[in-house]
């Protein structure tokens, strides 16, 4: 009952204080010890689940993880077309070699057919771009956002043309449905643009070329084109009670954290609980 009052959102000291209610008795130390050792359980269960596992399309991302006064990286590997957690491993997105390393590890094991991830450099060139495919959301909330920067700055600037531009830019953005090809329009921009080397010209030129570069590695997946199930494993066995706590004490418990609380969440509703604990 501790393990699961901790998993619902208690703190330690909170669990100890409740348990008596339940006519149970806990230490914060022992709710402690109980709650490293399911989760230490549940990597292992969900592991050896892991050798028969087949998925369609790996959901890749990163996240850092408060642990005794520094920010690590872990980086989570989901089934995106089942919302379910397939591994966590300690690395941040910036120690580019041992990620590709890793994620062509896994998607040989799991015989992922597709890498779906952020704009990340470091998920370049692992698999040929026809099998990497970028998150929807992603790539357009950050080409947006970026169109709608430089038009500010070009009314600040009294570029009504330039901003003109970026008024286009952010209407074939929001084209539905989406062209599977860079449409004329864009090419256009892109041509008007391409010569530009200095100030806002040039910071236009760069958008509109990377815009177009990249058009046709967005998804366009029917049944989801984001990688929002990666996030939403990622918030739901992680991120959520990160935030309540001051950190992890260890690398064990931020890895064991999330398999636990995929655990819980049990297959179809149903969660055997004498299987960790």
């Amino acid at each position: 009952m501790g393990v699961v009052l901790y998993m619902l959102g208690l703190s330690y000291r909170a669990v100890e204080s409740f348990l008596p209610c339940l006519d149970c008795r806990g230490g914060k130390s022992s709710i402690e010890r109980d709650v490293e050792a399911a989760g230490l359980n549940a990597q292992a269960h969900h592991r050896a689940g892991m050798k028969t596992l087949r998925v369609r399309i790996l959901g890749v991302d990163g996240t850092g993880a408060a642990m005794a006064g520094q920010n690590k990286g872990i980086l989570f590997f989901v089934d995106v077309d089942r919302t379910k957690l397939i591994c966590i491993e300690p690395i941040r997105e910036e120690d580019t070699w041992r990620v590709r390393q890793h994620v062509a590890k896994v998607m040989a094991a799991v015989g992922a057919q597709e890498l779906r991830s952020d704009e990340h450099s470091c998920y370049a060139g692992i698999v040929g771009e026809d099998r990497h495919r970028l998150c929807a959301t992603h790539w357009l909330k950050s080409k947006g956002k970026r169109a709608y920067d430089l038009r500010q700055r070009a009314i600040r600037e009294g570029r009504p043309l330039e901003a003109q531009s970026m008024d286009q830019l952010l209407a074939i953005l929001r084209l539905k449905p989406r062209p599977a090809r860079a449409p004329p329009e864009l090419e256009r921009l892109v041509t008007s643009y391409i010569t530009a080397r200095k100030g806002l010209l040039w910071e236009i030129n760069k958008l509109l070329q990377h815009v177009e570069r990249t058009w046709e590695k967005v998804s366009d997946d029917p049944l989801d084109a984001t990688n929002n199930a990666t996030e939403r494993v990622i918030g739901l066995t992680f991120k959520i009670r990160s935030k309540t706590m001051r950190g992890f004490k260890s690398d064990a418990k931020v890895l064991a954290h999330p398999y636990l609380a995929s655990f819980l969440r049990g297959q179809d509703g149903i969660c055997d609980l004498q299987k960790v604990i």
